[in-house]
């Protein structure tokens, strides 16, 4: 009862220290390992190709790109007829700032319309904090917004949507590449339908996350396109070096990888991924949902979690019941560490996150808490049954009882059994005639330093008193432990015989004392007999 109260706090303290995000961050590092070994391959997706504004780009064409170089860049692309082309580049003023070279970005923007741009998403109150471009402005299915939500160190959640306080829906950069390649998103009771793959609503408790912002559509980024795009500069496109081949019925994006331009973010698979990278993964994800039912990862309803810490907090009870060594235990925990991280990987390859840090913090906890409590109870136990014996039993029979007192205990009583012990009885010869000598005192102070005498040697050579009748000392062998071998009890036997002749040799030290101080002597009458008994 004791061990399940304790198992019942250990999962309540780790329920509560879940709520206070006590494990947020380990939970979401063994997020980032799973993601990690669950990324895609070293390949392309033949689909997207990047163009990505280098060090040497900027140094050779400036920075920002003049709306002329970037019209050149764009209707080149455009020319070769991709799904769509995405501009990861602000583009809300003119550049030179005197808009003389303005007009021919305009003409590329507004003659080609699968170019997407972007803006930057502000608040509810105040949607637009950086504006896309001008000529953009007619064409709300032309903009997406490119903000990645960023908490605790790294980006692992994307938007489909945000909205603002008077309902009106913005698309990300992403979903909006995704709708020019052909891609129409259908709203559910359920969530975003994305194709063939339906897209919940990140929910604020979602996996390892505890009360997280859960503004607008999220979904958890999966990582599972390729390690690196097809991706190009800008001095190849603008150098001619290129064929139409290269950017036909592809989404194209553009962004920039310049560490002067500021532009990257922290994932779980890179600590410093260009942005425009970071959207190809994105928009990789969409397709995949759109054309395989790739979906993303889920978790758990809240309460479904809570069941599986407990059942994980059980289990240490279970384990730290049983195991009473702390090898044991460490192997026990060792395991379960192995299981548990098995389990959850194996559930994460189908999109499951299921809570890792957790359940084992639970485990482990109640498995050394319960351990350490059972180890307390029997030190406590046994201290209690040694403090019992000590004055009757040697050390040796006591550890014996404790060792096998399943064997022999039943429900805190001897467990009835049939043994084979040595039994000797002593007493003492015309002990009548000599008490006569004294008076009531002195033959009590005379027998009781008799048996205090001869008591110690039945314990010197483990046997057990079993009782004093008057003058008589009845003493057992091979008791209460069953002896299992014929070389137990012969030695049983023998120890009878020795403390005999012991307990004869301290009836003659006696005797020299008593004569004395006038006592009377004593001689000692011993019976031995081996045979089975009934003990219980």
């Amino acid at each position: 009862m004791a061990t399940c109260l304790l198992g019942v706090g250990v999962f309540l303290l780790v329920a509560g220290a879940r709520e206070t995000r006590l494990f947020q961050s380990a939970e979401l590092l063994a997020y980032d390992k799973f993601l990690g070994w669950r990324a895609g391959p070293e390949r392309t997706d033949p689909r997207i190709a990047i163009v990505e504004i280098t060090e040497s780009d900027i140094g050779k064409y400036d920075f920002p790109i003049p709306d002329d170089l970037l019209a050149r860049l764009l209707e080149t692309i455009a020319r070769a007829r991709p799904k769509a082309i995405g501009l990861d580049l602000y583009r809300d003023m003119a550049v030179p700032r005197d808009g003389s070279r303005l007009a021919e970005l305009n003409r590329v923007l507004q003659q080609y319309p699968n170019i997407v741009g972007i803006f930057g998403f502000g608040d509810l109150d105040h949607p637009i904090k950086i504006p896309f471009a001008p000529a953009l402005a007619k064409s709300p299915d032309r903009y997406g917004f490119n903000d990645f939500p960023f908490e605790f160190g790294a980006v692992r959640r994307g938007f489909l949507v945000l909205w603002d306080n008077q309902q009106n829906i913005y698309p990300s950069f992403s979903l909006a590449l995704a709708m020019q390649a052909g891609v129409t998103p259908e709203q559910t009771e359920s969530g975003l339908r994305i194709g063939r793959a339906l897209f919940p609503r990140f929910d604020r408790n979602e996996g390892g996350y505890i009360r997280a912002d859960d503004g607008g559509h999220q979904f958890l980024l999966d990582f599972k396109g390729p390690r690196k795009f097809a991706t190009y500069s800008l001095d190849d496109v603008l150098g001619d070096r290129l064929s139409n081949e290269t950017w036909r019925d592809k989404i194209v994006l553009i962004g920039e990888r310049a560490e002067s331009a500021h532009d990257f973010e922290t994932t779980p698979l890179q600590v410093n991924m260009p942005g425009v990278e970071l959207h190809a993964q994105a928009v990789n994800q969409l397709l995949r949902a759109a054309e395989r039912g790739d979906r993303p990862t889920t978790s758990w309803s809240e309460p479904a979690e809570i069941a599986w810490i407990l059942a994980w907090c059980l289990l240490g009870v279970a384990i730290g019941f049983v195991a009473r060594k702390p090898v044991i235990l460490l192997a026990a925990c060792c395991g379960v560490v192995t299981g548990l991280a098995a389990i959850c990987w194996f559930s994460f390859t189908r999109d499951l996150w299921l809570p890792f840090v957790p359940a084992l913090g639970g485990n482990i906890a109640a498995a050394a808490i319960i351990t350490g409590y059972t180890r307390h109870q029997e030190r406590k136990d046994r201290e209690a049954l040694m403090h019992l014996f000590s004055r009757h039993l040697s050390p040796n029979v006591a550890q014996s009882i404790w060792t096998q007192r399943e064997e022999f205990m039943d429900g805190g009583r001897p467990r009835p059994q049939k043994l084979v012990a040595t039994v000797l009885f002593t007493d003492l010869r015309n002990f009548s005639t000599a008490s006569e000598k004294l008076d009531a005192a002195g033959v009590m102070d005379w027998i009781n330093e008799y048996m205090e005498a001869l008591a110690c040697h039945v314990s010197s050579h483990d046997g057990v008193i079993n009782k004093y009748i008057g003058d008589a000392i009845m003493a057992l062998f091979g008791f209460p432990v069953q002896r299992k071998s014929d070389e137990e009890i012969r030695r049983d036997a023998i120890n009878a015989v020795r403390c005999a002749l012991a307990m004869s040799s301290e009836i003659q030290k006696l005797n020299e004392i008593w004569k004395n101080t006038g006592r009377p002597a004593a001689q000692m009458r011993v019976g031995i007999f081996s045979g089975p008994a009934v003990a219980g």
